[in-house]
């Protein structure tokens, strides 16, 4: 009998998609469920979910989702919930659902289905709303409303795949010190879908990059937790000379901030451009000399930024602007494929620092994608995620992965 696992994700992000691909080659039937609705992070390829055999659901709430009214949001995330909750219903009792980055208000529904039809909850916690909610604009509800909750949910989950060791430390605390059924499992990137490109391509030829002049290019969700006034300040330091572009390729509140803003999108070497398919986003990496991702400090506990992991697949070197002790900076930093800043003058001055040392971009940007050839490698990941599931798949490796190295 084939292992049933329904995978629930809000975001519908790529390497989500690209897990349920891997799991149904390994022998798994996966339903995958997401809203397009929510349209302020990158989506995943569901046509080559769909064609792989992975029942795609998307719960079309009729209207994109709020990122500001927190009433609205409230709204649309309990509405994602029941119509998800009716589909866990709908579901065999074996089945496992594993809950990925799903609003409190909306998991609490979704868990409550399922452990009345004794199916197995996992949560795969990558993010904690009330840890945001000292951030001013964050798309987090208030802490007091979610804090309790969100311990619930990992208190009743029969299993908790936490992305760093500061979730797993939570989880263990929400379950009375029990860390019998949690364990750690660093997020990926989807690597099959992020060849290493060439700087000079057909996206970058169509965007007008300028071969001759530096690029730094930001890539990905802007929430209000990721500096976007820093980063703003950044990018008028940074194109002051006129020999640097700075390229956004980005949605989000902070997106919505820095578009607001006329000395930026009147600025000649300051280029804004909407999330890209999944399809394009190797092209769009590939065209920068240095990759940029940023944190707040006070989300360090909260967010582990996902881009950090597309950015190593794209073979360039990583700036961070976030704090040191974030595992996406830890991790940078020991694989030698980037370098962590703690403001926007460092930021600046390790940027131009790079750009006028290409041996040492190359040497990073390798360090980066040999890192991701080996530990984002999709069969591996399909296998090590089953495992900390608790369910099995088949022996055989996962066919029709090969990827450019």
């Amino acid at each position: 009998m084939k292992t049933e696992v329904l995978l629930i994700d809000y975001g519908g992000h790529p390497f989500t998609a690209d897990l349920a691909i891997s799991l149904q080659r390994a022998g798994a039937s996966v339903g995958y469920v997401f809203s397009s609705s929510n349209e302020s992070n990158p989506h995943g390829d569901f046509s080559d979910a769909t064609s792989e055999g992975v029942s795609v659901h998307d719960i079309d709430l009729g209207r994109p989702v709020s990122q500001s009214r927190l009433r609205n949001r409230f709204r649309d995330e309990q509405q994602f919930g029941w119509a998800a909750a009716k589909l866990v219903r709908a579901a065999p009792s074996t089945t496992t659902v594993v809950l990925c980055q799903v609003p409190a208000a909306a998991a609490a529904i979704i868990q409550a289905r399922a452990k009345s039809r004794s199916q197995t909850v996992v949560l795969w916690l990558q993010q904690l709303q009330s840890d945001l909610a000292d951030i001013p604009g964050t798309r987090a509800l208030p802490a007091r409303m979610f804090a309790k909750l969100e311990r619930q949910i990992a208190a009743s989950a029969d299993r908790v795949i936490a992305i760093s060791d500061g979730f797993a430390d939570f989880a263990v605390s929400a379950r009375g010190d029990r860390r019998e059924g949690v364990s750690v499992l660093p997020n990926w990137a989807p690597l099959r879908y992020l060849p290493n490109r060439h700087r000079i391509n057909q996206w970058s030829t169509d965007m007008g990059l300028a071969p001759e002049r530096n690029r730094v290019l930001y890539s990905g969700r802007m929430g209000r937790e990721h500096r976007p006034d820093e980063i703003a300040a950044l990018a008028l330091t940074l194109t002051a000379n006129g020999d640097i572009d700075m390229v956004f390729v980005a949605a989000g509140p902070g997106m919505d901030a820095l578009r607001a803003r006329p000395e930026l999108t009147q600025h000649p070497r300051i280029h804004f451009c909407d999330l890209q398919p999944l399809g394009q986003l190797a092209d769009v990496l590939a065209c920068a000399d240095v990759l940029l991702g940023t944190l707040d400090d006070r989300a360090a506990e909260a967010l582990v930024p996902s881009k950090i992991l597309s950015y190593l697949c794209a073979a360039r070197p990583v700036v961070a602007l976030m704090a040191p002790t974030n595992p996406s900076a830890v991790l940078i930093e020991e694989i030698g494929a980037g370098v962590t800043a703690g403001d926007i003058h460092e930021a600046a001055r390790i940027i131009r620092e790079l750009l006028a040392d290409e041996p040492r971009r190359r040497r990073m940007g390798n360090l980066g994608r040999a890192y991701a050839s080996t530990t984002f490698e999709p069969n591996r990941v399909a296998h090590r995620f089953a495992e900390a599931a608790g369910f099995t798949l088949g022996d055989g490796d996962v066919p029709g992965h090969a990827v450019n190295s």
